[in-house]
């Protein structure tokens, strides 16, 4: 992907707002999860990160690796790919993906990039194929050493690009980027006797597009077949380079999955994993794809689209396609990436959660999203103050949180409300402008399952949620999460200090507020579910409806006791009907050792960009006379 717009300067000095149950390096820079992969009953999470004690973007980036067995228990692996100096990649390992090639053999496919001012690394690119950028790009890949090794622990390089250049310029358009690769099908899959990549890319000044190209070979024969899509004269609207571009179709929600109990279909409160998928609630009579692009960059949302793609012309038809939507109603979430778990026929996808705080002293900058579950799911008939976009007969993606993050619960710490209520009471009544605090855990790292509605009054609620208090003397770093019943908005509000008294209100002028109207709101008179995830600084919130807000709250460091977590009213009276809390555990435990990581395998050298080119028209050259 692009440079991140960051400052220059690096801190070394750790803070304590590191969370603990996202995937991570143990210290340092991270961005886009990349090749997402299950092999040899392992998930295998690659990813962006600049190794070292920087904190900071910066060319040069790796791709390291964490393997888990169950989603949420990771273990740190040496870094999969390095640059090589003098290669293609001799400043930096860009995004991609991996696969499994016709043999089984897993295979990372990247973007390598080269400084244009960096004299090693060959000739530039001809005039009709140079973008102009910094950097020039190539399609580079990677096999593991051992392919019978389950961990792939260590990785080489094949020795040539796959794809050195990008395609000459549309006429007087020229491209605006060239990186990303995914691969979308392999031969024998919908129909097709080939292999199909698509990759990020632009047109300057005017959008984004979506190339698509073909091979019988995964690492040779590469032909550029044209535009998935583009966004050409929408460059304003959904960015002028699309990045890590996704092309997938989704299976139909699960009739009785549910994240807490289903509250738009009425059910009574239940926990988050009390129901097992089993039947449909209805299939699309022609399969709905997600196009998800993430623009230009970091600063930007990523958008999706919900529509049709056509496997004989490979185009996504963007015009009777639903969106653009947000994939996520936060500030933080960019650069998606998605694996099609075989074993539950799934689809799970990852994001990369950026830090928001202002530069200071820390150690780490970044984590992964939790891992998020894509279905579809039809829409109902909308009511009368739905969303605009809800569209009846229409159909909505539904993300919830992995199953498996049950398994990071604390087994001896958690505090359900129904426990702590007398006899023949099922909910409590919050009154407006009181707080019920949520006794019996504590901590920077949590999960809160609830559900709640406004109770009939006379004086009407207008919003509740949580209020997260900071550990930091004073109201800096406290935050709400809200939703606004009148409104459909759910958002978190931060810097909201009374400049009377000091003290957080959701009234104080100049409050920072991150959200979004919800697609699908609660309808009138049912109440809303929500589960939500903090983990030190990152907060995931997962509405009952399969929508996500995706923030970062800096309350500063628990080393005093005092800060907790209310559930508060706006105005008048919520009804409470279900509240659980969970303290949760670590994701990582064991690692490899020091020894181990500079044990590591050096990767092959690539051949300089002028040897392979040679040697590549030498190769056909004796085709053609063959």
């Amino acid at each position: 992907m692009a440079p991140s717009p960051t400052s220059a300067a690096v801190f070394t000095k750790p803070r304590q707002d590191r969370p603990s149950f996202h995937i991570a390096p143990p210290q340092g820079w991270i961005n886009d999860p990349n090749g997402p992969l299950f092999y040899g009953g392992y998930y295998h999470m690659f990813y962006q990160h600049v190794p070292g004690d920087g904190c900071t973007w910066q060319f040069g980036l790796v791709w390291a690796h964490a393997v888990s067995t169950d989603l949420v228990h990771w273990e740190h692996l040496p870094h999969a790919i390095v640059p090589t100096p003098g290669g293609l990649d001799a400043d930096g390992c860009f995004s991609g993906c991996a696969t499994l090639d016709d043999h089984g053999v897993p295979t990372i496919l990247y973007t390598g990039v080269r400084l244009r001012s960096n004299e090693l690394c060959g000739p530039l690119p001809p005039p009709e194929c140079d973008l102009q950028l910094p950097f020039i790009e190539s399609q580079c890949a990677a096999r593991p050493v051992d392919p019978s090794d389950p961990k792939l622990t260590y990785w080489t390089k094949v020795e040539y690009p796959w794809l050195s250049l990008p395609p000459p310029s549309l006429g007087e358009e020229r491209f605006a980027g060239w990186r990303d690769p995914a691969i979308i099908s392999r031969p024998g899959q919908d129909g097709s006797d080939c292999w199909t990549m698509i990759i990020g890319c632009g047109v300057k000044d005017n959008g984004g597009t979506v190339l698509v190209y073909t091979s019988k070979e995964l690492l040779d024969g590469w032909q550029l077949h044209g535009e998935l899509c583009h966004g050409r004269e929408n460059g304003a609207t959904t960015g002028f380079m699309w990045e890590c571009p996704i092309l997938c179709e989704l299976k139909p929600l699960p009739r009785h999955t549910s994240l807490l109990g289903s509250a738009r279909k009425g059910a009574t409160a239940k926990p988050a994993t009390a129901l097992i998928e089993t039947d449909y609630d209805a299939t699309p009579s022609k399969p709905v794809h997600l196009f998800c692009i993430s623009p230009d960059a970091c600063t930007n949302p990523s958008y999706y689209w919900l529509g049709p793609y056509d496997p004989a012309t490979k185009r996504f038809d963007l015009d009777a396609a639903q969106g653009p939507f947000r994939l996520d109603l936060g500030d933080v979430l960019y650069a998606p990436n998605i694996l099609h778990d075989d074993a539950k026929d799934r689809t799970l996808l990852w994001g990369w959660n950026q830090e928001k705080r202002k530069v200071g002293t820390y150690d780490y900058a970044g984590c992964l999203s939790l891992p998020r579950v894509l279905w579809l799911e039809r829409l109902p008939s909308p009511a009368a103050d739905a969303s605009p976009d809800a569209t009846p007969g229409k159909w909505a993606l539904h993300q919830q949180p992995a199953l498996e993050l049950t398994e990071l619960r604390h087994p001896h710490r958690s505090w359900r409300l129904q426990d702590a209520l007398p006899v023949g009471v099922s909910e409590l009544v919050i009154d407006g402008g009181a707080k019920m605090p949520v006794i019996g855990v504590s901590g920077p790292f949590l999960e809160l399952d609830l559900m709640f509605q406004p109770a009939a009054d006379v004086k009407k609620c207008s919003a509740s949620g949580l209020l997260l208090q900071s550990w930091t003397s004073g109201a800096d770093g406290s935050a709400a999460l809200l939703y606004h019943w009148d409104t459909g908005v759910l958002e978190v509000i931060y810097e909201a200090i009374d400049p009377a008294t000091l003290t957080f209100s959701l009234a104080a002028p100049g409050a920072r507020r991150v959200g979004g109207r919800l697609q699908r709101p609660p309808a009138p008179g049912n109440p809303l579910a929500l589960r939500v995830f903090l983990d030190h600084s990152s907060l995931e919130v997962f509405t009952g409806d399969g929508e996500v807000l995706t923030a970062r709250v800096y309350r500063g460091s628990p080393s005093a006791p005092g800060a907790g977590i209310d559930f508060i009213s706006v105005d008048g009276p919520t009804r409470l009907l279900h509240c659980a809390a969970y303290e949760m555990q670590p994701a990582f435990h064991s690692g490899i050792s020091a020894d181990e990581a500079e044990e590591a395998v050096s990767p092959l050298e690539l051949e300089s960009l002028a040897a392979g080119m040679a040697r590549m028209e030498v190769a056909g050259v004796a085709e053609a006379k063959a």
